[in-house]
């Protein structure tokens, strides 16, 4: 604590006087403690803006004995750990070590962070946390403006603390300086969601095997699920209801990561576009925007990865001799010598109708859900596990049975050499032998399977999604 003291050039008397006069400006009721409500007051007058749960996480930081409420002792230890924090991660920048920063320091540091902001965006950052205007940050400058941020004081989450905290006051409405929200942040979109989706796919790997056999039935207009199971069960024991499930986390992991990515960043593209010219909010998109930012992620990532979709499904329902299946690399060559590249798309044009909507439907009610759980169940908070595994259900069930026809059809084409006989020719010949033969329950075959394993697959996965952006600070 003496180098903290000799930076900001005050004595250890000094700065208990400072730290009791800014306790008893947030106690404003003289109750000698510290509440959420107390609290929350305190930073909304200090122009911080509370709906980004700061007043929450600064009271379970400081309250110690985690009785609700923080007393003087206990704010008196949050001020020595967080300034020692601060003092640490200013002298990292500060690589002159002349107690000061300089804007080039600080762009070094934010790029090393991943983050890249241009000159304009850097003297506005500056310009807000140098108090005196003289162009560079003093440790004081610094501390001021960080001292009540609850959240470890990394580059990126101080960059995020500026990024909320430096508001425009234009009146009643208080906006985010334009432009200043590029972030890279690619890289942990990108894991949240291969792990949301490898996790929550071999969880729901057997059901999954057992629906594609059921969809691929074509000698009678009956799904039979026990049938299909005891099949399954003499190929190879419980491990054959896992077969193709390796080749299915490595390709959704990839698709996973890419169509959250993609939604997220077409999030912000619409939200920005739809943004009046003098605003810099972001504006609300709306349920069709949010359909329209699914159903285009779907799309990218759908198309991304089909190969590995196609044979993962030949995978799962090639027939062989005494349950042997051939390994993935001879799979793959075989399609590529008898049928050309092309085979690897066979299919793909019903399963873009198909994911285009799924995932819009999926993950616009989803959010929808979620809006609405926050306003009606959770009074406005975070919602809890338990509801977000809700929300994942319904949107997970309604985008599935709304596209579900498609998602029998692409299957249907995917397991079929091109160049046989009996090969379908295209998607409408697909829909016509099925309605043919098996008539309107055909186009719904292996349905049930697919509710047990979308509803707790999609559930799995935005709960994990949800956990990992909390986990990566992509709040």
């Amino acid at each position: 604590m003496d180098d903290v003291l000799l930076a900001l050039g005050e004595t250890k008397q000094e700065r208990e006087v400072r730290i009791g006069r800014l306790f008893k400006y947030m106690d404003r009721a003289n109750a000698g403690f510290l509440d959420y409500a107390q609290i929350e007051a305190a930073l909304s007058s200090l122009h911080i803006p509370t709906h980004y749960k700061y007043a929450r996480d600064l009271l379970l930081v400081c309250d110690a004995n985690q009785d609700g409420r923080v007393d003087y002792l206990e704010f008196n230890r949050y001020m020595d750990d967080k300034e020692l924090e601060l003092y640490s991660i200013f002298q990292s920048i500060d690589v002159n070590h002349d107690g000061s920063i300089l804007p080039d320091q600080l762009y070094d540091a934010l790029l090393r962070a991943g983050i890249e902001i241009d000159d304009e965006k850097l003297a506005r950052f500056v310009a807000r946390v140098d108090k005196d205007n003289n162009g560079v940050i003093t440790f004081q400058e610094w501390r001021d403006f960080l001292l009540l941020c609850p959240h470890e004081a990394t580059i990126d989450n101080i960059y995020h603390y500026l990024e909320r905290v430096c508001l425009v006051d234009i009146g009643e409405h208080t906006v985010i300086p334009a432009g200043i929200t590029k972030h890279v942040h690619a890289t942990r979109y990108l894991i949240a969601g291969a792990i949301a989706g490898s996790i929550s796919r071999t969880a729901t790997a057997p059901l999954d095997r057992l629906k594609v056999v059921l969809q691929v039935q074509t000698t009678t207009p009956h799904a039979h699920v026990m049938p299909a199971i005891r099949d399954i069960w003499r190929e190879g024991r419980f491990l054959a209801f896992f077969r193709g499930n390796g080749l299915n986390v490595f390709k959704v992991a990839p698709e996973s990561a890419i169509r959250f990515y993609t939604y997220e960043m077409m999030k912000g593209f619409l939200a920005n576009a739809k943004a009046k010219g003098g605003e810099a909010k972001p504006a609300d998109i709306g349920t069709l925007g949010r359909l329209f930012a699914g159903g285009l992620a779907g799309a990218v990532a759908q198309t991304a990865i089909y190969p590995m979709d196609l044979v993962k499904t030949r995978l799962q329902t090639y027939a062989g001799e005494a349950g042997r299946v051939p390994n993935l690399a001879t799979l793959s060559r075989d399609i590529w010598v008898h049928e050309g590249t092309r085979a690897f798309y066979r299919g793909l044009l019903p399963s873009l109708l198909g994911i285009i909507p799924y995932a819009g439907i999926d993950l616009a009610a989803y959010e929808t859900f979620k809006d609405m759980s926050n306003k009606y169940i959770s009074d406005g908070g975070e919602p809890g596990p338990l509801i977000q595994l809700g929300c994942g259900m319904a949107s997970g069930a309604l985008g599935a049975t709304c596209v579900y026809p498609l998602q029998v059809v692409r299957t249907r084409k995917q397991p079929q050499r091109s160049n046989t006989d009996t090969a379908y020719k295209g998607m409408a010949d697909v829909f016509r032998r099925t309605f043919q033969h098996e008539g309107f329950r055909g186009f719904y075959k292996g349905i049930f399977p697919n509710m047990l394993k979308v509803v707790p697959s999609a559930s799995i996965t935005y709960l994990v999604y949800e956990t990992m952006k909390k986990s990566l600070d992509l709040e």
